[in-house]
């Protein structure tokens, strides 16, 4: 006889197969992946040529300014001497002094001059040319020639100059002394004149 207290398990009863109904499925919209748009970037390293786009296009290097500057020293140089010689004796003994204010005006004018076109003489051996920010030409403008020039007279003014172009030589305000900040100028290598095209 069975314990009448033990339960009796329910009979096996198959489950039938039904397929789960065909429900839609959520459409999840994924927004679109955002990238930002490639942008070229070119490191100007040093010794490499300048960009024409640059701030600094054709401003002229260190060395060759040096060089410019050397020979309108020699000029001016070259200037006082003559004067003192030709100067007659008459002036009472101001014969060295006028000679030295000429060669004084000569460094001090050398970029505006009409008659040089606006070039001093060392700059035009070296093809050089100082300009205004805005790239125009100093010929007859006193005002900037002047202002850029003038400090150069003080006694070893020009050493602090060259100190600080050769400072300045890797940075952005590169090319530019004192002088040049004041007058708001820059030296630059005057562009080649285009060759008339061949037919």
């Amino acid at each position: 006889m069975s314990d009448p207290e033990k339960p009796v398990p329910p009979p096996d009863i198959p489950k039938p197969d039904i397929p789960p109904p065909d429900l839609p499925k959520p459409e999840i919209e994924t927004p679109p992946e955002k990238h930002a748009p490639a942008v070229a970037v070119k490191v100007r390293q040093p010794g490499d040529p300048v960009d024409d786009h640059t701030p600094d296009a054709g401003v002229a290097s260190f060395n060759i300014r040096v060089v410019a500057a050397l020979i309108d020293f020699l000029v001016a140089t070259g200037l006082t001497m003559a004067a003192f010689i030709v100067l007659p004796d008459f002036l009472g003994g101001l014969e060295s002094r006028v000679a030295g204010l000429l060669g004084g005006a000569y460094l001090v004018t050398r970029d505006c001059l009409p008659f040089l076109n606006g070039r001093s003489v060392g700059k035009s051996a070296m093809k050089l040319r100082a300009v205004t920010e805005s790239g125009e030409a100093l010929t007859g403008n006193w005002q900037a020639g002047i202002l850029r020039n003038i400090a150069l007279l003080i006694p070893f003014f020009a050493i602090v100059e060259l100190v600080i172009l050769l400072t300045r030589e890797d940075k952005p305000g590169r090319g530019r002394r004192l002088g040049d900040d004041w007058a708001r100028t820059k030296v630059i290598v005057e562009p080649e004149p285009a060759k008339p095209e061949a037919d």
